[in-house]
C-alpha cells in the first residue's frame, strides 16, 4: 500500500513540475555557451571570450572554491543571520543571502541544511525536531530562492540552459556555504554537518568536499552530476531539449566537471569525513544509479563503503510518511543520536514540497 501511495505522490509532483515548465516555456533562458560568466565574481564587468570549464587539476578546483570573503555576517538575531555573498550578479537582491536558524542552546552539533531547486517553503518540522536534539539548524538559502529571488521563476537563473551561469550560481552556492561553515566554526561549534536534498545535496556535497571543518554530509535523493540529471529526469526533458541541439552529453559532462560530485572524490574521500547518501529505489529524477557510480569511486578510496540508505520509494515521496521516518532514524543513527519512537512520529508530517530538484 505505502509504495502505490509513493508511486501516486511522486506522479502528482512530476506532474506539477511539468506544468510549471509549460508556464514559463516561453521566458525560459535558452542556450547559451557563455563560459567566461562562470568564472565572473562580479557579473557587469564580464569580458568576451571563450575559457575552458573542463579542469583538470586539483589547484584549478580548489583555486575556483576558494572563498573571497571573510565569512563575517552583515546581520544577525536569533532567528536569522544574513551574509554579503561572495559572488556579485546583476540581481541585487541575489548578493545577499539569509540564513534561517532553529538554535538548539548547545554548541555541540551544527546542521547546514541546502534546500531543493525550486523550494517554496523551508524545512520547519526537520528543523524543530533536530534542534530539541540538540543540534542547532541553519537553514541556507541558494542563489535567486526565497528573498533572492526577483519574480516568480527567478530560480530558473540557478539552473538553466545557459552553461556558464548554471556554473556560476553553482559556485555562488558553495561559496555561500563555506562561508556559512566557516562562521559557525568561528562560532565554537563542535561539529558541523551538512544536509542537502535534491540538488541542494550536490550543493551540499561540493561544500562538503572543498571544506575540510565539515565533519560529516548527508545526501537526500542527490544527483552527482547535473550533467546526467538533465539527460535522465523524468522533469527535465524541456531543459535537455534547449541543450542537445548544442551539446552532447559528454560535452555537457566536461563543461560542468567542476560542479560533478565524481570530479570531487579525492577530497569527500578523506578519512575524516563521514558521508550518508539516502535515495529512493524508484526515483525517476535523481536516478540511483547515477550515485552509485560514485559511491563506488569513494569505496575505491577510502576502502570502505559510504553509508547508505535506499527506500522503496521515488523522488519526493522520500519526504512522506513513513519513508521520513525511516530515513529520520536513520539520519539520526548517523549522527550518532538514537531516537525514540514516540520522537520519530513528531516528523511524520516532514515532506519535500512540490516536485523540486
Amino acid at each position: 500500500m505505502f509504495r502505490y501511495l509513493a508511486r501516486h505522490h511522486d506522479r502528482k509532483h512530476i506532474k506539477r513540475s511539468l506544468q510549471r515548465q509549460e508556464r514559463i516555456s516561453k521566458s525560459a533562458i535558452g542556450f547559451a555557451h557563455d563560459t567566461s560568466l562562470a568564472f565572473a565574481v562580479n557579473e557587469p564587468v564580464v569580458k568576451d571570450g571563450d575559457h575552458d570549464l573542463a579542469v583538470t587539476t586539483l589547484r584549478e578546483t580548489e583555486a575556483f572554491f576558494t572563498p573571497l570573503l571573510p565569512a563575517e555576517p552583515i546581520y544577525q538575531d536569533a532567528h536569522r543571520v544574513i551574509f554579503e555573498s561572495d559572488i556579485k550578479t546583476s540581481d541585487e537582491k541575489n548578493n545577499v543571502f539569509e540564513c534561517v536558524v532553529t538554535e538548539s542552546g548547545a554548541k555541540d552539533h551544527a546542521l547546514v541544511v541546502f534546500h531543493h531547486w525550486y523550494s517554496r517553503n523551508r524545512y520547519p518540522a526537520f528543523s524543530r525536531y533536530f534542534a530539541k536534539r540538540g543540534m542547532t539548524v541553519v537553514e541556507a538559502t541558494l542563489p535567486y530562492h526565497f528573498s533572492r529571488g526577483s519574480n516568480d521563476f527567478s530560480e530558473e537563473q540557478f539552473f538553466n540552459a545557459s552553461i556558464g551561469r548554471t556554473v556560476r550560481s553553482m559556485r555562488q552556492a558553495v561559496l555561500d556555504g563555506r562561508k556559512i561553515v566557516r562562521w559557525l566554526k568561528g562560532q565554537r561549534y563542535r561539529t558541523i554537518t551538512v544536509v542537502g536534498m535534491c540538488l541542494g545535496g550536490t550543493v551540499a556535497g561540493l561544500v562538503a568536499a572543498q571544506e575540510e571543518i565539515v565533519d560529516k554530509a548527508v545526501l537526500m535523493v542527490t544527483p552527482p552530476s547535473p550533467a546526467d540529471l538533465i539527460w535522465t529526469s523524468e522533469t527535465m526533458q524541456r531543459l535537455k531539449g534547449r541543450i542537445e541541439p548544442s551539446m552532447s552529453l559528454e560535452d555537457l559532462r566536461k563543461a560542468w566537471t567542476l560542479i560533478n560530485l565524481d570530479m570531487h572524490t579525492f577530497w569527500l574521500s578523506r578519512p575524516d569525513l563521514e558521508l550518508l547518501f539516502v535515495q529512493g529505489k524508484s526515483d525517476t529524477i535523481a536516478r540511483p544509479e547515477r550515485a552509485h557510480h560514485l559511491i563506488h569511486g569513494l569505496t575505491s578510496l577510502r576502502g570502505r563503503p559510504p553509508e547508505l540508505l535506499q527506500l522503496n520509494c521515488g523522488h519526493s515521496s522520500i519526504g512522506m510518511f513513513p519513508y521520513n521516518i525511516i530515513a529520520a532514524r536513520k539520519v539520526l543513527r548517523f549522527l550518532m543520536e538514537i531516537p525514540t519512537l514516540r520522537e520519530l512520529w513528531k516528523v511524520r508530517n516532514f515532506r519535500i514540497d512540490r516536485s523540486g530538484v
